[in-house]
């Protein structure tokens, strides 16, 4: 074989990729659009080729031979890019259309981003929408979704990413409790009080109230990924807790729990959209992007006092 790029060899490679991750030339003659006898013809061309032979046929199965493992993952990742560029050309489109993957927080109903997704998907009817509710990091760049939204620092800087809000920060507990622990009147003396995490919302075993005051939690009662938990707790009196206070905003107006440290909390906490670089040029993902900026302007996801979460 010469170093002149045969484009027969590539599709012959993409028919031999085909067969082994489908498992019968019938299976992948119907992914690629050929005929089963076509999809034959290209991997015996290929062997004469190369002059190995690279699948074991029988009438009820295929193998891989030695040479055929040893090319298979180069030649799956020939099929893969195929896919990935034929997927950007139909994304590329004027009208935004098919699956849109995009993962949110557990308490994605709390920040209203639940509530978009119906007034998004009457805008774009073509559009499935695809949500998974997760706190972990994902990797975008792996395509398994097409957008995150994220709280907090964003995680990747190989990710755009747009801010939608930033909340407001606050250390609160209930009267009951300051009435027996007394009130801290500096971030220091959190160390001498009982604290509840929510783990969506802080970083494990601190307190960022502000760049100054980073505070490393000693007295940590109750960690739960349940904000629901945090607030109930909180009006038990079993300690102070450091949330957004859109959370607990009924709370202090009913003066069931107060806030403490005022002066020396300016944390905000940020609600990002993320997704890979590259990605807004999808008519999908663009549209998203658009209409979720477009939100944050007319101020539609600014939470609302919560009653129940």
């Amino acid at each position: 074989m010469d170093e002149r790029l045969e484009i027969a060899n590539a599709v012959s490679m993409m028919s031999f990729a085909a067969v082994v991750s489908t498992g019968s030339f019938s299976a992948a003659a119907d992914a690629l659009g050929y005929s089963k006898a076509a999809v034959s013809r290209q991997i015996s061309q290929l062997e004469a080729r190369i002059g190995l032979r690279l699948l074991e046929r029988t009438t009820r199965s295929i193998a891989l031979t030695p040479a055929g493992r040893e090319i298979y993952s180069r030649c799956s990742r020939i099929l893969d890019e195929v896919k990935e560029a034929n997927d950007l050309l139909a994304g590329i489109q004027a009208t935004p259309r098919g699956d849109l993957r995009v993962r949110a927080p557990v308490v994605a109903s709390l920040f209203r981003i639940t509530e978009m997704i119906p007034k998004f998907l009457e805008m774009y009817p073509q559009i499935k929408f695809h949500l998974d509710l997760t706190d972990s990091k994902i990797d975008l760049i792996k395509g398994d979704f097409d957008l995150a939204f994220w709280t907090g620092d964003t995680y990747d800087s190989t990710l755009d990413s747009i801010k939608l809000w930033e909340y407001d920060m606050v250390v609160a507990g209930a009267r009951e409790y300051f009435a027996k622990a007394g009130v801290p009147r500096t971030p220091a003396e959190i160390k001498d009080h009982a604290c509840i995490m929510e783990t969506h919302l802080s970083r494990p075993g601190e307190w960022a109230l502000s760049q100054e005051h980073v505070i490393q939690l000693q007295g940590v009662r109750l960690v739960s990924n349940s904000v629901r938990v945090t607030r109930e707790a909180l009006l038990a009196g079993m300690g102070i807790a450091f949330l957004p206070r859109f959370l607990i905003e009924q709370d202090l107006a009913a003066g069931r729990l107060e806030m403490v440290l005022n002066g020396h909390v300016t944390t905000k906490l940020p609600l990002y959209l993320v997704y890979a670089k590259g990605n807004y040029v999808l008519a999908k993902v663009k549209a998203f992007v658009d209409f979720m900026s477009q939100s944050l302007n007319e101020g539609e996801i600014v939470p609302e006092f919560c009653d129940e979460f």
